[in-house]
């Protein structure tokens, strides 16, 4: 299947162990053509419906309201990514898309929830050599063109995963490298690790920015973000008949405690 037609199956071995090498080193990195533009322009209407319910620009827990959003984490190639990531037995850990207007922006330098492996001030950074354990990281999946600097791209700092260190509020930079923009297209995904230092760059351009987030844990309850998703009344309709591999991962049960 070519990449206009979006992607369905798991990737070869030479082009994950590629692709799982970078982003280990830089903290993201982009995966082409994975969602095909008639999927991502169905997913943008569902996501118009849900903001005009939504004071905020940012539309959490999409998945009890349509299959469509749900269903994508089983997606191929995305599921046995992340499975190289965490692990066979991966869950659910939240989803929201991020749906922002020209001038709206998360545009301040941060790392996700806390800083999870901080150093000493002696010590300059984490060793390269060492992967450092992920409980819990993102999908990104960008539902508009986001080529150009202007419709407000993620931006981050590659390596600073390893700094150990928050970022600072302006113009941060590690080890001489400073803020670059992940550019991609609608229907490209990027892996990220929501510890490297990153900032939504304000969107300055005329068109609104769709940016759905995919976000899976460690299959175990030895922290919040492991629980897999709330049962909620809405959630179960949404995953009644679905496919039993999806509901294992969104509400099955951690397999480790």
């Amino acid at each position: 299947m070519t990449p206009a037609a979006g992607l369905t199956t798991p990737l070869s071995t030479t082009e994950t162990a590629d692709l799982l090498a970078r982003f280990y080193r830089d903290g993201w990195v982009v995966v082409p053509g994975v969602l095909s533009p008639g999927e991502c322009a169905a997913l943008r209407e569902l996501a118009d419906q849900l903001a005009a319910r939504s004071p905020s620009f940012v539309i959490r827990n999409p998945e009890e309201t349509d299959i469509a959003f749900a269903g994508l984490f089983i997606r191929e190639p995305i599921l046995s990514l992340v499975q190289a990531i965490l692990g066979p037995a991966c869950r659910f850990c939240g989803q929201n898309v991020i749906r922002n207007q020209p001038g709206q922006a998360i545009a301040h330098w941060h790392v996700d929830d806390q800083l999870e492996y901080p150093l000493p001030a002696e010590v300059p950074r984490w060793d390269a050599r060492v992967r450092l354990p992920l409980t819990w990281f993102s999908v990104q999946v960008p539902l508009s063109d986001l080529d150009s600097v202007e419709d407000g791209p993620t931006e981050v700092v590659p390596g600073s995963h390893y700094s150990g260190r928050i970022p600072p509020p302006v113009d941060p930079v590690f080890e001489g490298r400073g803020a670059v923009p992940v550019l991609c297209r609608a229907g490209d995904i990027y892996l990220f690790n929501h510890q490297v230092w990153h900032r939504g760059r304000p969107n300055t351009g005329t068109r609104t920015r769709y940016l759905m987030q995919l976000q899976y844990a460690r299959g175990d309850s030895l922290a919040w973000r492991c629980q897999g998703a709330a049962r909620t009344p809405a959630l179960e309709r949404v995953l009644l008949g679905a496919d039993p591999r999806l509901v294992e991962l969104m509400v099955g049960p951690p397999k480790y405690r």
